[in-house]
């Protein structure tokens, strides 16, 4: 052997005693002292391992046959009682959370009493993670006695072994050596076990000790518990007292209405009285104005009369005033007095005569000269209406003449139009009137039905799959979160009319075409105009001259649909600015149809034509096809209509977020355009397997939030609502959504939308229905974000600041 091995079978030379000289044959063979002190070394270094420290003085090798056995079922036995107490304990704290938690429901006011049993239940935990460290520590022991014990049991083997190939070279020498080994071997093991019997001793001290703790704190935890309970008790007391109070109150509050009503209703009497009194006034001021008003009609009259009686006299006078007939009375006297004394003065007969004479000319002159004016101013006159009548014959002539030569040009246009008109009626009898429908079923590649993909059977793994292929489109890629998506795609599940709304750029038109490239689906484009009034400027007009229907983009796109090539394949047709023009004029038909599925005819033309296209029914009915979806985009500003509220009432309403969502491209492959019927049947799998989904949101919109919609706002809801929730929500839940997200969103745009539209809200109303709605929304869980933007919105228009929750 080497030195080191010799070293290692050789202890006794560090002690100072000298090493015992072997024979020359046996020089590399231990003696039985040194395995012996191999082996005391061994056991001592697993007793110090297993025994506190002060305990252990080891002065010598014991025997091997030191049993094992004891300790090991110490240890089990320990680990047994600890983890017991371990399980006690647990049933204790989830006892204690029992009774926490039913305190904490009970009442509110008990918040501070919980905190204090949280605080014992935490010193609890702290013992019982104590515990389990002592539980694991024990482990840690018992697994490296164990080892221990195997160390030494192959130690002991291995000694023996080497004493039986040894023996017969050192019988001699070791005869003493062995004797006095073995009374040491006694003495040390009679001491080993005196300290076994110690340190049990102090086990069996410690194990009560604790026992007696852990009873201490039980005692406590009962009391504190108790203490709790009765804390609970008195606040329940007060609770019971304080809703006492709180019905006498409501009493009292009912008791002052009735008389608020009988003080109201004694109000309403007496202002009836009140204004039967002064109606009564009224009629009697009335009667006295119109007594009034008829003795001043007599007054009137007499008045009249006397001004009639004045006017005769004067017209008898000559239109001369009093003063006037008083001064030619006074003059007239005067002439008189001078006529008598010219009288009396007087010439003679034939003086007179002549001047008769004269004064008879003069007058006769006189009455000629004034017929000579009145005829001189007659003439004049109709010369002058002679000058009128030949300027307006010469205007009627001119005006003969245009409209003549107006009437000629008329007749030489109604021929050349009569002409056009038989010319076009020859050449279109026997023309196609669709000329583009007709088209379309003149190509063969339409009517053959393409390879589709029939398999969807997981809705949050198509969703995932949409948002990678519109990221990763090569003609125009887009980015749209998953919930956008969801929303989307539950929405095409409960109505065929979507209204897309939201700023300019934030993807509304792009969605429902990225959709169809994405499915391999049909899509078009429909730039609405301002000056849009009924159907015809959607769909296109017939011209009776040419007769000729002219098909508009819509109808080519809703007619391709019908065909084999598309018709099991979804149809995205949408529709630009939607409310440019009034909808419910130019859309009015569409709209119709999707109210009543079972009448899904748009009717083109009031007559039947020949010939039509093959998917007319009688020549001019077109039947619309379940796999078409209208999509309406649609901004809000001084340029735009209103939808009307049957208008939102039927339709999928959207409003796209500010910000798109980040998306990482991917290489995909091609895949088949997806089958209608297989999305068709993959939303009606959702709605059965989550019919609880549909009913806990309705559930919700009924019980907790009905009332206070109705009382506050106005606000119902019928069939129609329900139907629409229990064809979305399922869809929204498969897709990877949420009740509570989903909820979220028909609340905001089926139901809050209109309490935005009211101009007679009070900020109370909203206030009490933003508490309501922040009270029971845990039931689904989140938060309702759309709901909140809703009220707060409305909360501003109100003019009342908020601050988001």
């Amino acid at each position: 052997m080497s030195k080191k091995n010799k070293n290692k079978f050789n202890p006794r030379s560090t002690s100072g005693q000298p090493a015992t000289t072997a024979p020359a044959g046996a020089a590399q063979v231990p003696s039985f002292n040194q395995a012996l002190e191999v082996f005391s070394q061994q056991y001592g270094d697993l007793l110090r391992d297993t025994l506190p420290e002060e305990q252990v003085q080891l002065a010598a090798v014991p025997t091997p046959a030191l049993p094992t056995a004891e300790p090991q079922a110490e240890l089990e036995r320990r680990f047994k009682q600890v983890a017991e107490a371990l399980v006690l304990l647990e049933g204790r704290r989830r006892t204690l959370d029992a009774k926490v938690a039913e305190a904490e429901t009970k009442s509110g006011a008990a918040e501070k009493r919980g905190d204090e049993l949280k605080k014992e239940r935490a010193a609890l935990d702290t013992d019982r993670q104590a515990l389990q460290a002592e539980r694991r520590q024990l482990d840690q022991d018992k697994r490296h006695l164990v080892q221990r014990e195997e160390d030494l049991v192959g130690r002991e083997a291995d000694a023996e072994a080497g004493f039986l190939q040894k023996r017969e070279a050192a019988v001699a020498e070791l005869r003493t050596e062995i004797e006095r080994l073995t009374t040491e071997g006694r003495r040390l093991h009679q001491d080993l076990l005196t300290q076994r019997e110690q340190h049990e001793k102090a086990l069996r001290e410690a194990r009560e000790a604790h026992a007696s703790e852990l009873r201490r704190r039980e005692t406590e935890f009962e009391l504190k518990v108790n203490e709790a309970r009765g804390a609970v008790g008195r606040d329940m007391q007060k609770l019971q007292a304080r809703q006492l109070k709180l019905e006498r109150d409501l009493q009292q509050l009912e008791f002052e209405k009735e008389d608020l009503e009988e003080e109201r209703r004694h109000l309403k009497t007496r202002a009836r009285q009140e204004v039967a009194r002064d109606l009564e006034k009224f009629e009697a001021q009335i009667r006295e104005l119109q007594d009034r008003l008829q003795s001043a009609r007599g007054e009137r009259d007499t008045l009249a009369k006397m001004l009639d009686a004045q006017v005769q006299a004067t017209l008898q006078f000559g239109g001369r005033t009093p003063d006037d007939v008083l001064r030619e009375l006074h003059t007239l006297r005067s002439e008189r007095d001078q006529l008598r004394s010219q009288l009396n003065a007087r010439p003679s007969e034939d003086t007179v005569q002549r001047l008769r004479l004269l004064e008879t000319e003069r007058t006769d002159w006189e009455a000629k000269r004034l017929q000579d004016g009145q005829t001189i101013s007659e003439l004049k006159q109709r010369l002058e209406r002679a000058g009128i009548a030949v300027t307006e014959l010469e205007t009627l002539r001119d005006h003969k003449l245009s409209l003549e030569t107006q009437a000629t040009l008329l007749r030489t246009a109604l021929r050349e139009l009569k002409a056009d008109v038989d010319k076009h009626i020859t050449s279109s009898e026997g023309k196609v009137v669709f000329p583009a429908c007709t088209d379309l079923d003149s190509r063969e590649a339409l009517h053959e039905i393409p390879p589709l993909d029939e398999q969807l059977s997981d809705l949050g793994v198509f969703v995932n799959g949409l948002q990678v292929r519109m990221a990763s489109d090569e003609q125009q890629p887009l980015q749209y979160s998953l919930h956008t998506l969801r929303t989307f795609v539950a929405g095409l599940a409960m109505s065929r009319l979507h209204l897309l709304q939201g700023i300019s750029g934030t993807g509304k038109t792009s969605l429902p075409l990225a959709f169809a490239r994405a499915t391999g689906g049909l899509s078009s484009l429909t730039e609405v105009q301002s000056g849009w009034r009924d159907k015809a400027d959607l769909i296109g007009h017939f011209n009776a001259f040419e007769r000729r229907f002219y098909e508009a983009e819509f109808l080519q796109a809703l007619y391709k649909a019908t065909l084999p090539r598309y018709q099991d394949i979804p149809v995205m047709l949408v529709l630009d600015e939607m409310n440019l023009s009034q909808t419910e004029h130019y859309f009015a038909s569409i709209l119709s149809i999707l109210e009543n599925p079972e009448r899904k005819q748009l009717t083109l033309m009031e007559a039947p034509v020949s010939p039509s296209p093959r998917n007319l029914k009688d020549g001019r009915i077109l039947e619309l096809p379940d796999n078409v979806w209208f999509i309406g985009t649609a901004n809000h500003d001084e340029s735009t209509k209103d939808f009307a509220d049957k208008t939102y009432d039927r339709a999928h309403v959207m409003e796209l977020p500010r910000h798109p969502a980040q998306v990482q491209p991917q290489r995909v492959t091609e895949r088949l355009p997806l089958s209608y019927a297989a999305l068709n049947e993959a939303f009606r799998a959702a709605q059965r397997t989550h019919e609880a989904a549909a009913d806990q949101a309705y559930s919700y919109l009924e019980t907790e939030l009905g009332g206070v919609l109705h009382d506050r706002f106005g606000l119902n809801w019928g069939n129609r609502l329900e139907r629409q929730m229990r064809a979305f929500v399922p869809v929204m839940v498969a897709a990877g959504g949420t009740v509570a997200q989903a909820t979220d969103h028909i609340l905001a745009s089926k139901v809050l939308r209109k309490v935005q539209n009211q101009f007679d809200v009070r900020p109370d109303d909203l206030t009490e229905l933003q508490h309501q709605l922040r009270t029971t929304w845990p039931k689904l869980g989140g938060l309702p974000e759309q709901s909140n933007r809703c009220l707060e919105q409305a909360l501003r228009r109100l003019g009342v600041s908020t601050v988001s929750a």
